[in-house]
């Protein structure tokens, strides 16, 4: 069961639009953008690896891949970029690219929330109201365990 949709919007709000894998994405040169994206992301520039899982994920300039998309969404959540926690909450939550753990998503959508991505306080909300007392207690470690892992600028 799906519990909410993968905001990929390429929205880049706070990011420099001169970075060159993203110019190559809003061009729509996928095939161009995957080897540019790649090289950044390998190099650890976290827009570059969200927009890298974004293509993974759609299938643009490569073949689809929910794991890989999944593994370079983490990337890019480890180092607080804001939509890519949301889209690995929904990810752990839908079950895509492993099993579906709630526990799990409802901490990564609640980091998201906290690092101001609008669309995850409604998911907070409805993802929190279908876990018990005890898996929200289990959340809430989880969160702060995962805040500590977080790179921060």
């Amino acid at each position: 069961m799906k519990y909410f949709t993968l905001l990929f919007l390429l929205l880049f709000s706070h990011t420099t639009l001169a970075n060159k894998c993203i110019d190559l994405m809003q061009k729509e040169d996928f095939y161009e953008a995957s080897e540019v994206c790649r090289t950044m992301a390998d190099k650890g520039e976290r827009n570059a690896q969200f927009s890298l899982a974004v293509m993974y994920y759609q299938g643009s300039g490569m073949m689809a891949d929910i794991a890989e998309s999944k593994k370079w969404m983490r990337k890019a959540a480890l180092q607080n970029h804001n939509q890519a926690q949301y889209n690995l909450g929904i990810m752990i939550a839908n079950g895509q690219g492993g099993p579906a753990d709630l526990v799990e998503a409802y901490a990564w959508l609640k980091i998201s929330a906290e690092n101001g991505y609008s669309a995850a306080a409604d998911s907070v909300k409805q993802l929190g109201d279908e876990l018990s007392s005890d898996e929200k207690k289990l959340a809430n470690e989880r969160l702060n365990s995962l805040k500590k892992s977080l790179k921060t600028k």
